[in-house]
């Protein structure tokens, strides 16, 4: 049974490596050099730069990647944060840096001493609606794609609402809900909320549905980690689990049509880059996955009409940089500052990472959203102009969490949603999946078509690197079901049937 796999993001490998594990034939097209996508890390003039700034987590007991860990057979390179290490420095516009360091007890205690015990209340909600929901989010199948995921989702809910009736009609009214309304009105949590929920969930907390906030707060408790060598190490290391697994990933391979018939995928048409630029090749296939966003999927069916990005979906100016070590003030490897202006979330590379760069330098990244309305229909010159503006007002920026870094910065790059889209091929260059203003915001992995699913952060769970992770795995379900097979390896299975 064969496989192919459109583009060599976290959820697209994922996918990929699970379905090669379980013997089937895998085949992943990349358009790029390295995979990861917006995950993904790059080279440049000999520092490895994170193509965005971006949370890692997952890595807890229960976590996707330590799942996949012993599924796989793969170790990723990371360091795990311990309980009480400082995670995350938040500056409000008062002058305030909040930190938020791992585990919750002691998140509470820093939460405490910042803003007073009226947030006591929120935090012991959030707690507990997070739990609960973390207990059903391994493999929920929602929205259902098929009758098959209707039942599933019926087994699995009808349990866990039974074990959490108690709590469960505020469950349901969270739904609704807004993450605000369980805030008390203090002025400097509430700045507080809404750059933690921005990031996580791509809206502030009077947008935010409440379930979901409560799982996007709690993401830094779900053992975080620092990737080492950057964010593309978790790329690097599902495209080696599909390959150890008899599956290859193929690069500067770009799928530009689907060929369609009787409302299935029969083919792909590729055009390659590098050497062989200019050449084509059609790969046919049973299964196709798409780890692509609704837009750039319909762009690839004849005659298809192409979906716009949502109008409140959001694009990233991106600050890349390397400075000096000793140009570093001491705390968190992630920094965000909400005071006025650009809302930025910066990420550095881990102290001693000589993967990244070399010993005494250190890589960021500080990103910061932008309305991909804002980059249509300039011209080149107002297109520069623009560019580099935005990349002035962000060196400023993160001259307020890295005091110097405009002088000690030897070398900063900028990068636009423009950026974005030449080198991920993203539409528009559309970044951060939905904004979870509702619960039915993002869609399952079904396509129009029987054999052709998609993955990414553009369908449930949406957003960070842990929840793609969690919706190839959750492809990876579909696609066996469908075939009747199962997840365990045939060599596997052959051999738990020996006498």
């Amino acid at each position: 049974m064969r496989v192919v796999v459109i583009g060599a993001g976290v959820g697209g490998l994922t996918a990929a490596a699970l379905l090669a594990r379980a013997g089937l034939e895998v085949t992943v097209l990349e358009h790029h050099t390295y995979p990861g996508g917006s995950a993904g890390t790059f080279w440049h003039q000999g520092f490895r730069f994170d193509a965005g700034a971006t949370l890692l987590a997952g890595f807890d007991q229960d976590g996707v990647f330590t799942r996949l860990e012993g599924l796989l057979g793969v170790r990723f390179p990371v360091r795990r944060l311990f309980a009480g290490e400082s995670l995350m420095e938040v500056w409000l516009p008062d002058g305030r840096m909040v930190p938020r360091p791992v585990g919750r007890t002691h998140e509470i205690e820093a939460q405490l001493e910042a803003f007073g015990s009226s947030v006591r209340g929120f935090w012991v909600w959030q707690a507990r609606r997070a739990l609960a929901l973390w207990q059903l989010a391994q493999g929920l199948p929602f929205p259902p794609a098929d009758g098959q995921e209707l039942w599933r989702l019926l087994q699995k809910g009808l349990p866990w609402a039974m074990k959490n009736w108690a709590g469960l009609p505020g469950i349901l009214a969270d739904l609704v809900r807004r993450t605000a309304e369980h805030a008390p009105r203090h002025p400097g949590f509430r700045r507080f909320l809404d750059a933690q929920l921005l990031i996580a969930a791509q809206a502030d907390a009077r947008r935010t549905y409440a379930l979901f906030g409560a799982a996007a707060l709690d993401l830094p408790h779900r053992g975080p980690a620092m990737p080492l060598g950057g964010m593309g190490a978790i790329a690097e290391t599902l495209t080696q689990a599909v390959v150890q697994h008899g599956g290859r990933v193929l690069y500067r391979h770009r799928v530009d049509q689907l060929r369609v018939r009787d409302g299935r995928v029969e083919a792909v048409e590729v055009m390659l880059g590098g050497r062989r630029r200019g050449e084509r090749e059609t790969f046919e296939a049973d299964i196709f996955i798409a780890n692509l966003t609704p837009g750039d999927l319909a762009a690839l069916v004849p005659g298809g009409k192409k979906p716009a990005p949502p109008a409140d979906g959001w694009g990233a100016f991106m600050l890349h940089a390397a400075i000096p070590q000793a140009a570093v003030p001491p705390g968190a490897p992630y920094r965000q500052w909400a005071g006025e202006g650009e809302w930025v979330f910066l990420s550095l590379s881990d102290q001693g990472d000589t993967l990244r760069s070399p010993p005494g330098l250190r890589v960021l990244s500080a990103s910061a959203h932008t309305r991909l309305t804002d980059w249509q229909g300039l011209s080149k010159e107002e297109y520069q102009a623009q560019k580099r503006a935005w990349q002035q007002r962000l060196v400023g920026q993160v001259e307020r969490l890295i005091p110097g870094f405009r002088e000690s910065a030897v070398l900063i790059l900028g990068a636009t949603p423009r950026t974005y889209h030449f080198y991920t091929r993203r539409q528009e260059g559309w970044v951060g999946g939905y904004p979870q203003v509702h619960p039915l915001r993002t869609p399952s992995p079904k396509t129009p078509f029987s054999n052709l699913w998609r993955v990414g952060e553009t369908v449930f769970p949406g957003q960070s690197v842990p929840a793609v992770a969690m919706g190839g795995e959750r492809v990876a379900a579909l696609v066996l079901e469908r075939l009747g097979l199962s997840a365990t390896p045939k060599a596997a299975r052959l051999s738990n049937t020996r006498p």
